[in-house]
């Protein structure tokens, strides 16, 4: 129903936001769709999530794995540059999902930030909400964003804020 356009999407071939759809490379700037104005975001309005990749690779097995790609050419989505793209998914024991995701620029310099774009219930499908899990994340610092949510570039540390989830508690105790 496109309330959701992203879950479960590798996005690209830049995740995120960026500013007023403009970045500049080499000394040359270049101008992306403003598919969330007044940004571009995840690619714009044709990225990665909404491409057919390509199965390169399908291994079964004790650690099976399979193997996406797709080649984005230059000047899609406003983009410099061809580019290979990959993506591996491997189950490396019972309970542990891998991803590799790799981008090799062909014939000049580009940018790329790709995100896998999904969200995971670790307790199991309709058991509960979000708030009500138990985290623990090894990061001693956040990135802000400004009011179009557009990271800032400041480090910030995380100590004392609602962020601070180095020790494990409750989503909702600081979160809501």
């Amino acid at each position: 129903k496109g309330l959701a356009p992203y879950f479960g999407c590798i996005v690209g071939r830049v995740a995120n936001r960026i500013k007023d759809g403009k970045f500049k490379l080499d000394g040359v700037e270049y101008s992306l769709p403003l598919n969330r104005p007044p940004n571009s975001l995840h690619g714009g309005n044709v990225g990665f999530d909404k491409k057919v990749w390509e199965v390169t690779e399908y291994k079964k097995g004790e650690t099976p794995s399979i193997t996406f790609k797709y080649e984005s050419h230059d000047g899609e989505e406003g983009y410099p540059g061809d580019i290979t793209v990959t993506a591996t998914y491997t189950l490396t024991s019972k309970t542990t999902l891998r991803l590799d995701m790799e981008g090799v620029p062909k014939n000049k310099p580009t940018i790329i930030n790709l995100a896998q774009h999904t969200y995971w219930n670790l307790a199991g499908h309709n058991s509960g909400h979000i708030l009500d899990h138990s985290v623990k994340i090894a990061a001693n610092h956040v990135t802000p964003v400004d009011q179009n949510t557009v990271p800032t570039g400041e480090i910030m540390p995380v100590k004392g804020t609602p962020f601070d989830f180095t020790s494990e508690k409750r989503v909702g105790d600081t979160i809501n």
